[in-house]
């Protein structure tokens, strides 16, 4: 009996760290691929792919949170207003499932105020006294959760550089928010190789035209 008890503990393993390491090969294979993305229809079939994990690794937070992203940035290429809703309806419910999973994490409260950050966009000026508060809040309950995560102040910095200088914002304004960030991104070690640690570059390259007066 011992001999069969051992037997099914070690499949049971084996099984276990089989699974746990295709998850994994998944989760990094389009992570890599998200790199090359060139359009909203990239980011689209990169959202479907990590969508396929979450449905079969419904207990793992990443996967959804990685789907909401992807569907957040399709939201910034697609042209039509329609279509960027549609995505970012789809995003929601992707990182409430995330968060439903993984409560209080920063990386989450990060996409949140980013779902509402690409609302405003759509159309600024009706949206941004609902949306606006509500990306703030969530950024700030990001920051507050996890004051070394650079996402958030990425993302404040960048909506501080493109809004208009008559609305208090503008490249100046937005140096000091995206120079702290970037602080933190030299400062960042993610805790294994799934975590995000996306944003570096591009605030790298905003900083760049700053500086260059661009």
């Amino acid at each position: 009996m011992k001999t069969l008890l051992s037997a099914v503990l070690i499949l049971t393993f084996v099984i276990g760290t089989y699974a746990d390491d295709k998850y994994e090969k998944a989760v990094k294979k389009n992570l890599d691929k998200m790199d090359t993305c060139k359009t909203a229809a990239d980011y689209i079939s990169i959202a479907n792919a990590f969508e396929r994990i979450a449905l079969a690794e419904s207990n793992k937070w990443l996967p959804f949170y990685y789907t909401s992203l992807n569907l957040v940035l399709a939201s910034y290429i697609d042209s039509s207003n329609t279509q960027k809703d549609m995505y970012l309806d789809k995003a929601i419910e992707f990182i409430h499932t995330a968060d439903s999973l993984e409560p209080n994490n920063s990386e989450i409260y990060t996409i949140k105020g980013m779902i509402s950050q690409s609302r405003m966009q759509v159309d600024p000026m009706s949206r941004w006294q609902k949306y606006g508060a509500d990306a703030t809040m969530n950024f700030n309950k990001a920051v507050e959760i996890d004051s070394l995560n650079p996402r958030p102040e990425y993302l404040i910095g960048i909506g501080v550089y493109y809004t208009p200088k008559q609305f208090g914002g503008g490249p100046e304004k937005a140096k000091p928010i995206l120079e702290k960030s970037l602080y933190k991104y030299e400062q960042f070690v993610p805790a294994n190789d799934l975590m995000p640690i996306w944003g570096k570059e591009t605030v790298e390259r905003l900083l760049k035209q700053i500086n260059e007066g661009k």
